[in-house]
């Protein structure tokens, strides 16, 4: 007997229960991180310090910001602030269940969405306060709506198109990638029908056309690359207020990308399963999914190509981060949901899906330990807190991390910045800064990079020169917590120049 259409969503709704306990587990240990402390601060400020904020920096996460606000004004501790990351990754799971549901059968969606939950690289960034997650559920709804606006081929599901474009371009403007591959969807589906209809007409018989295969429809899409085209323009013009505001921190957004080597597919591989074990027989499944997928192909290979395009535009112009690609990580779990569907015998299935999982949880573990993010801003700020003494002060290398480490903040609230003078927006002059070390013995050094002292990035900050040629001072400590680092500097004593100097590494 053939279920009634809405009599049950249970193989769609379990892939998003999965996703969501996943993420949940171990939310609170991880400390948070420099991006995730600007999403923390920027939720929680006073809206127009958050405009003056986006006038230097992020305008082009203006829109995520505002959507953290009702969250940070009930709490701003890591598991509120990282749920809407949760939620989004289990809406994500529901909405790779559902296409592959509509593009191949409710059983390889379910397969799909509890691939895409068991994913290592899913979980790390629903556990993290930045808008990656969101991103990739609304591009996982774009690409659900584009194939029922070719389905019904009505005007109003290809504007609902346009309106996820703009979200998603406002959420995250690099993720508009995603047009690429949904262009070369649609020009494949209209050849194929146009073919389909050549055919018929040379044999004299009525053209036909692929049935759904959840049987949902009695015909396969026929796209209308007029309306797809209609579509991008409302899109573009929505856009396009974004992309003038943006235009002026291109390099400041940018500027830390490299252009990615031949090696980096394979390291975003390894991005996504955590380890390299998991690889091939994700990558297997994939590429059998991609053979035997039929119309899910269509849709899933285009969009999971798109890290390759976008290492190919990053030779030119960087643009690459496997972060920014998570929202492509769909397509290749709806291929290798696709892939597991057509073992046979069935029941290998389930076995392929347990071994990939298997191979996960040691990646799963890691990522949830507390200092496992590229800084460990909280233990930084208890080591702070215990060592400081009445009088200290602080001096921010270079003079965002004053912003970076504020998430923690009460391990600086009793310290004298002398990075700004009171009531200065911009930072001291070198020669202010050594007039304001007047009268203070000891001076802790917050600021990141990946060699301490003798990073450029350091020794381009002018205070901070000025501080290690001060021969009043001298470096007594350093402790590094991830790319975060602290330093103290202490007043050598009147008497004599002996000093002990010691490091530590967490």
């Amino acid at each position: 007997m053939v279920r009634p259409r809405g009599r049950t969503r249970l193989p769609e709704v379990i892939p998003a229960v999965v996703a969501m306990v996943i993420g949940l587990w171990g939310i609170a240990t991880p400390s948070f991180w420099r991006d995730e402390s600007v999403s923390v601060l920027a939720a929680a400020m006073p809206i127009g310090d958050l405009w003056n904020l986006l006038d230097s920096i992020d305008r082009v996460h203006a829109l995520y910001y505002l959507m953290l606000r009702p969250v940070a004004a009930i709490s701003t501790g890591e598991p509120a602030m990282r749920l809407p990351s949760v939620l989004a990754t289990a809406a994500a799971a529901y909405g790779i269940a559902v296409l592959g549901g509509r593009l191949a059968t409710p059983r390889a969606g379910l397969l799909a969405g509890l691939c895409y939950a068991a994913l290592p690289m899913v979980s790390r960034y629903a556990q993290e306060t930045r808008s990656y997650a969101i991103v990739t559920a609304v591009a996982v709804l774009a690409t659900w709506v584009l194939i029922e606006a070719t389905r019904r081929s009505s005007r109003r599901w290809y504007l609902g198109y346009a309106a996820c474009l703009v979200l998603l371009g406002w959420l995250h403007v690099y993720a508009l990638l995603l047009v690429v591959a949904h262009a070369v969807t649609v020009a494949v589906w209209h050849r194929r029908d146009d073919v389909s209809s050549t055919e018929a007409s040379r044999r004299g018989i009525a053209p036909v056309v692929s049935p759904r295969r959840d049987s949902s429809s009695a015909t396969a899409p026929r796209p209308g690359i007029a309306r797809f085209a209609g579509a991008l323009t409302v899109a573009g013009a929505g856009i396009a207020p974004l992309a003038l505001l943006a235009a002026g921190q291109r390099e400041a957004q940018l500027s830390w990308l490299q252009s990615p080597e031949f090696v980096d597919v394979a390291r975003f591989g390894k991005e996504i399963t955590g380890s390299a074990w998991p690889v091939l027989p994700l990558a297997a499944l994939v590429i059998f999914g991609a053979i035997s997928g039929g119309r899910l192909t269509g849709v899933a290979l285009p969009w999971a190509l798109l890290p390759l395009l976008s290492m190919a535009i990053s030779q030119i112009h960087p643009v690459y981060s496997p972060r920014y690609l998570l929202f492509a990580v769909p397509a290749m779990a709806l291929l290798a949901g696709a892939g597991l569907d057509a073992l046979r015998p069935r029941a290998s299935a389930w076995a392929g899906l347990a071994l990939v999982a298997a191979l996960t949880v040691p990646a799963h573990l890691t990522i949830r330990e507390p200092d496992t993010r590229p800084d460990d801003l909280r233990s930084m700020a208890a080591t702070l807190l215990a060592e400081q003494r009445p009088g200290d002060a602080v001096l921010y290398v270079k003079e965002n991390w004053r912003l970076f480490a504020a998430v923690y903040g009460d391990a600086y609230r009793n310290l004298r910045d002398l990075t700004y003078a009171p009531g200065q927006t911009a930072p001291r002059t070198a020669a202010q800064f050594t007039a304001a070390l007047d009268g203070v013995e000891r001076v802790w050094v917050v600021t990141g990079g990946r060699k301490r002292q003798n990073s450029a990035f350091v020794e381009e900050d002018e205070r901070y020169l000025a501080l290690m040629g001060n021969r009043d001072f001298v470096l007594r400590s350093t402790d590094d917590f991830g790319y975060s680092w602290i330093g103290l500097y202490v007043r050598r004593p009147a008497c004599c120049g002996a000093t002990r100097s010691s490091g530590a590494s967490r």
